[in-house]
């Protein structure tokens, strides 16, 4: 049996998942004070009459990382960057960073020592400060700079937490990989208490099965080596439901899926039955990181979205200022509409009638206005979908035959999943002119997503044939490359034996790898070629588990 915790910040769903089908699926309120009820609540609910002996597997996901950032709840960085000669940083790197001496040449050599008595002479002037990001150019081809500067940090400051560039990520590119060593360094105290609650929670239910969590790219890994790379948990939750829909309804078409929660609709595009990844990396609070994550959007309307007159026009959100009226919440939102229009079945039907009339006019039923709001929703989200349809259709095109043959994308199939989707998603195709479909489960497609995600991990490895050596920099290694003929083929083959090698670490099983880019260089010295440069990425391929695609998914074609 796999259990699934999606935890939202409004609402904490889990599902119980048994030969291959849901068993069980529970929702209960999220209590942000005290997380560790909330997913004891879920627990009880979720298992009673089962035997905790049969879990085999529990995996999470969370908005909680995503929202402590936007909520400004982390904790303060000192960010020490050594950027080298021309590197442009300013502007680019929340914070204040403190730029050291000292920079590795991008053939991985150490051209100036690190400046570590300016970085004694800044700890003296940063007494209580605890949490610390260090990153330098080029370290992903040789960590040491990074490693000496930690290891006088660790010294001088006694930390609780000091996160290198080159561990979280072995991109390239300087900029992006500080971003992800700030951020993963910002959130590590909040999720370390999100983490002790999950565990302690469990174990008070005496489940001893592994725990997982979800990353931004739709993988999994153990809960115990997300303590050191919590920024993966970034995006969770949008990445749980598109893993849900891989789960529930795995599109052949290509698709546009909507995950409409209590604050926000989640938007992601599916090509040939897989999702779009975003080529550049997650964007965190205006700043570029190299965390892997789908092509996706949010936007500031859900059900619980504020629904409101202002001059006589509607309003609706992106604000949230509680539940709907119908469960008892302040104001009337989109899912009191949903309600009075038979949309959706929760809460009392007099409170959400009550609700809308609020918003009525003179000689206009309430049901005429819940038909205003739902339709006003429906194209704020088609016209959000639209932005990215044309962001996609302008995206920069890298090879002559995508010139030649342009494969544009076009959506045939509209999905719906989360509370809103059975009212929302059927008005948002017809506006878009899509077939749509609803599948089973969709009100707990995020935990569903979660529970069914396989686990994944990935290196990046960089050899250099004519220095003789190579560097895996999530490993924090640097070796002797002992054929200086080697292959890209070679190469890949050595990245994937160092890939099962930092899985057997984190106990995750390698069932399937994938290369995510490679790159071969010649190195050329006068008019002769002297070795080449090798770049391979790799990984566990992200996927599911389990499929719980059904027939009994509400479904509506073209009109």
């Amino acid at each position: 049996m796999l259990i699934g915790i999606d935890v939202g910040g409004t609402f904490t769903d889990a599902v119980l998942i048994a030969g291959g089908k849901v068993a069980v699926q529970v929702k209960v309120p999220t209590d942000g004070c005290d997380l560790l009820a909330t997913v004891l609540k879920a627990l009880d609910e979720l298992l009673q009459g089962v035997a905790v002996s049969d879990v085999e597997r529990v995996a999470l996901s969370t908005t909680l990382v995503t929202n402590a950032i936007v909520q400004g709840q982390v904790e303060p960085v000192g960010l020490f960057i050594m950027p080298g000669p021309g590197a442009d940083w300013k502007g680019r790197v929340p914070g204040d960073p403190l730029v050291l001496s000292g920079y590795v040449d991008h053939r991985g050599r150490v051209r100036q020592k690190a400046g570590l008595d300016e970085l004694a002479e800044a700890c003296r002037n940063m007494p209580e400060q605890k949490i610390f990001a260090v990153s330098g150019k080029f370290s992903v081809r040789n960590p040491e700079l990074e490693n000496e500067v930690a290891q006088s940090l660790g010294r001088q400051m006694k930390p609780l937490n000091i996160t290198c560039g080159a561990s979280v990520s072995g991109s390239l590119n300087f900029i992006r990989r500080t971003n992800s060593a700030y951020y993963n360094a910002a959130v590590w105290k909040r999720f370390q208490d999100f983490a002790g609650d999950v565990e302690l929670a469990l174990t008070r239910r005496r489940i001893l099965a592994p725990i997982y969590i979800l990353k931004a790219d739709g993988g999994t890994i153990p809960l115990a080596t997300a303590k050191n790379l919590p920024v993966e948990s970034i995006f969770t939750g949008p990445a749980a439901s598109v893993l849900g829909v891989m789960a529930l309804c795995r599109p052949e078409s290509s698709a546009v899926s909507l995950d409409i929660g209590g604050t926000t609709t989640d938007i992601a595009f599916w090509k040939s039955g897989a999702p779009l990844f975003d080529a550049k990396g997650a964007s965190i609070d205006g700043y570029n990181t190299a965390v892997r994550t789908f092509r996706l959007r949010s936007i500031g309307l859900g059900g619980d979205s504020w629904v409101r007159r202002d001059s006589g026009a509607l309003e609706i959100g992106p604000e949230r200022k509680g539940p709907a009226m119908a469960l008892g919440g302040p104001v009337p939102t989109v899912t009191d509409a949903l309600v009075v229009a038979k949309l959706c079945q929760i809460g009392d039907p007099a409170k959400a009638e009550a609700a809308i009339s609020l918003l009525s006019f003179p000689g206009k039923s309430i049901q005429e206005t819940a038909a205003e709001i739902i339709n006003q929703s429906a194209e704020l989200i088609r016209t959000a979908v639209d932005k990215m349809l044309a962001e996609e259709a302008a995206s920069p095109v890298y090879r002559v035959a995508d010139i030649v043959q342009p494969d544009r994308f076009e959506p045939e199939l509209l999905i719906g999943v989360g509370g809103g989707a059975r009212g929302l998603a059927p008005v948002v195709a017809q506006l878009m002119n899509l077939r749509w479909q609803v599948p089973e489960y969709a009100m707990v497609a995020n935990a569903c997503g979660a529970a069914l995600a396989r686990p994944t991990l990935d290196i990046t490895l960089r050899a250099d044939t004519a220095a003789q050596e190579y560097a895996v920099p999530e490993l924090g290694l640097r070796r002797k490359l002992t054929d200086r003929r080697c292959t890209l083929e070679q190469v890949r083959q050595l990245a994937g034996e160092h890939l099962q090698e930092r899985a057997t670490i984190a106990g995750i099983a390698v069932p399937d790898i994938e290369t995510t880019f490679e790159e071969e260089f010649n190195l050329i010295r006068g008019y002769s070629t002297v070795g080449k440069i090798f770049s391979v990425g790799v990984q566990i391929k992200p996927g599911i588990l389990v499929d719980l695609s059904a027939e009994d998914s509400m479904r509506g074609d073209l009109k």
